[in-house]
């Protein structure tokens, strides 16, 4: 894992869009020159909700446009603070700190990168996507969803094939297909063109296509709620391909000196106590979740 070295900005935002999905789910979209500058995927900000909320919190960057200086970040409205930065209106401004973490790595070109996300954990492994086809349309990227809720985004029906994957779940978010990624949604919910399970069962299914040695140029980028993590720290080792995941922890400070979202990993040299602010958020899966392998 690559330390963070550059700089963590201070800035006060404005919002140029807040848009409501279903079940108090928001996309906002903020001007902030100075993130929009330097946001990778897989780090967040640390967002203030307003006076009347002492503490900020962390979000994890949907997409940056540096072009037009605007950042994005979806979240569901989850206890008072969400829900006091759910009534900004556009034209407000907000105070955030970033870009922070040590986010995914983006330096092993070679290999076939393969996204995993649930729920709000969708946002980082997004932009990664994105961001590695736009930086390289040779790129090609594969990215699996899942929600309970109804998805935050345009969908609409692929035609990119995903071998192993059956032809009529092919619902697919309409920004991955616009700019050629492979992308399939599941969900418990009944939804249209959705796979009816897991995600990582998708994922799966691709998986299980490959040879000895093309699984050995996959690695998977995942994000989302815990079970969901251990599940495809599984998967990975089942297939024995490289996994990367990015943990959601609460978070008092976000700069490391709280120490008040460490997680327990396991090195080589033994047990350790990690930041997820300042460390993470983006472990090494075998070093999270090192049972997964039984």
């Amino acid at each position: 894992m690559n330390q963070k070295t550059s700089t963590v900005f201070e800035e006060k935002a404005k919002v140029i869009s807040h848009k409501e999905y279903a079940d108090q789910q928001f996309v906002l979209t903020l001007k902030a020159p100075k993130s929009a500058s330097k946001a990778k995927p897989g780090e967040f900000a640390f967002i203030d909700c307003g006076e009347n909320h002492l503490l900020r919190r962390p979000l994890s960057y949907l997409r940056n446009n540096a072009s037009n200086n605007t950042v994005e970040f979806m979240y569901k409205i989850l206890g008072p603070g969400l829900e006091a930065l759910s009534k900004l209106k556009q034209g407000d401004h907000v105070n955030l700190m970033g870009p922070i973490g040590n986010g995914f790595s983006l330096e092993d070109p070679v290999k076939q990168p393969v996204m995993i996300g649930g729920g709000v954990g969708i946002p980082p492994v997004l932009f990664l996507a994105e961001y590695l086809k736009q930086c390289n349309e040779a790129c090609q990227p594969i990215a699996f969803f899942g929600s309970e809720l109804p998805f935050p985004f345009a969908l609409t029906q692929s035609n990119i094939n995903i071998a192993g994957v059956k032809k009529e779940n092919n619902t697919t978010i309409q920004s991955m297909e616009k700019l050629d990624i492979a992308c399939r949604l599941s969900s418990f919910s009944n939804f249209e063109g959705c796979y009816p399970g897991y995600v990582t069962e998708l994922a799966d299914q691709w998986l299980r296509g490959l040879t000895k040695e093309e699984k050995g140029e996959v690695i998977i980028y995942a994000c989302g709620p815990e079970p969901m993590l251990a599940a495809t720290s599984k998967l990975a080792y089942s297939h024995g391909v490289d996994c990367k995941l990015s943990l959601e922890e609460f978070m008092a400070c976000a700069i490391g000196g709280c120490a008040g979202c460490t997680v327990k990993v396991y090195l080589p040299e033994g047990e350790a106590m990690k930041r997820v602010c300042v460390d993470g958020p983006v472990f090494d899966a075998i070093s999270i979740y090192p049972n997964e392998s039984d």
